[in-house]
């Protein structure tokens, strides 16, 4: 890694400083890319940690002493939680992992964006209905893009939406084109977290976070990146818009 840090010196020939130019950008990447793997594997390890701590501590307390049979089934409900947990940040990274494969095979369909608002709808109208929220959904005409991927990201975008939204408020999800927008009234999101949410693991509001691995917006913008198109945040006067735009035509496999 210390390598990594040094740089050539360009007080070389005239027709030599474009390459030792180039090979001082190609360190800089290299360290980069070092330094961000450093860092996700800090915070992965943080995350599977807490879980982990979690189902150790309460099955060393249960196996302490003789309890009842109430109190192991109360047990196996909180670690089956945990497990649940960890299978589906698991699921994330191993999702994450794949998408760094610009090769990764897509299934383009012409989609029925009302078809899927009505699925997205009737899966989500129980979370809006705990948070004492509401959801409008008016997506209308055709989308190209992978059924699967797109569900997934609009899923993750209505889940944040709802996760941090304000009580009482309504959650819009709508389309104009080839976009799609994601809205809902929460607390404003400042220059830099819109510059860092969809980085993984990263969380704009760490105190409200239960039961969120913060890679659900990374994930957003890999499945962009494999459609060859590209996720946005804004947020003014109390509302925060999640867009994702795909292109007019779709990427081929």
């Amino acid at each position: 890694m210390a390598r990594l840090a040094q740089r050539m010196l360009e007080q070389a020939a005239t027709e030599l400083q474009p390459l030792v130019a180039a090979f001082n950008q190609m360190l800089s990447l290299l360290e980069m890319g070092y330094h961000q793997l450093s860092q996700v594997s800090a915070d992965m390890a943080h995350d599977l940690r807490t879980p982990i701590s979690t189902l150790i501590g309460q099955t060393e307390v249960a196996l302490s002493q003789t309890r009842r049979v109430g109190d192991y089934q109360a047990l196996l409900g909180s670690n089956y939680e945990e497990l649940d947990r960890l299978a589906k940040m698991i699921d994330n990274m191993l999702f994450l992992a794949k998408a760094e494969d610009a090769s990764q095979a897509m299934d383009l369909q012409d989609i029925d964006l009302a078809q899927l608002g009505e699925k997205l709808q009737d899966y989500f109208d129980g979370m809006a209905e705990e948070q004492s929220m509401r959801l409008e959904m008016t997506l209308h005409g055709e989308l190209r893009a992978d059924p699967q991927l797109l569900q997934r990201a609009l899923a993750n975008l209505m889940a944040n939406a709802l996760r941090y939204g304000d009580r009482d408020s309504t959650v819009r999800v709508f389309n104009q084109g080839n976009s799609l927008m994601v809205e809902n009234q929460g607390s404003p999101l400042i220059a830099e977290q819109q510059a860092r949410i969809f980085e993984r693991f990263w969380r704009a509001d760490a105190s409200r976070h239960q039961g969120s691995s913060g890679l659900g917006l990374s994930i957003v913008r890999s499945i962009m990146r494999l459609h060859q198109g590209r996720c946005e945040v804004h947020s003014e006067d109390g509302v925060n818009r999640f867009t994702l735009r795909f292109p007019s035509v779709g990427c081929g496999h």
